[in-house]
């Protein structure tokens, strides 16, 4: 069963493309990763957060792929990035 990783950010606007260019060294660690189906990230220009994604094969796919995908932006101040803590769902395909 396919699933859906979806990690929300709220970044500071100074910090705006510096977010943008850790998720771009996190698309450039995933070329390759078994299971991976899609990857990216997208604006949303009036709540001012930043929406990355993920759809892996499987969950196990997932479980063996994220953290190579960790290690590519460990060195983040998330903390110092954001105006407040992001989120990290995984959801299940149904349909």
């Amino acid at each position: 069963m396919r699933v859906l990783a979806q990690a929300v950010h709220y970044p500071k606007p100074e910090h705006r493309a510096d977010l943008i260019a850790a998720m771009g060294r996190l698309r450039t660690a995933s070329f390759g990763l078994d299971g991976l189906e899609e990857i990216g990230g997208f604006e949303d220009v009036e709540g001012d957060r930043i929406v990355a994604i993920s759809v892996w094969a499987s969950a196990a796919a997932m479980q063996a792929g994220m953290p190579v995908l960790g290690a590519a932006i460990a060195d983040v101040p998330f903390e110092k990035w954001e105006r407040q803590p992001g989120s990290l769902q995984v959801f299940p395909q149904v349909a």
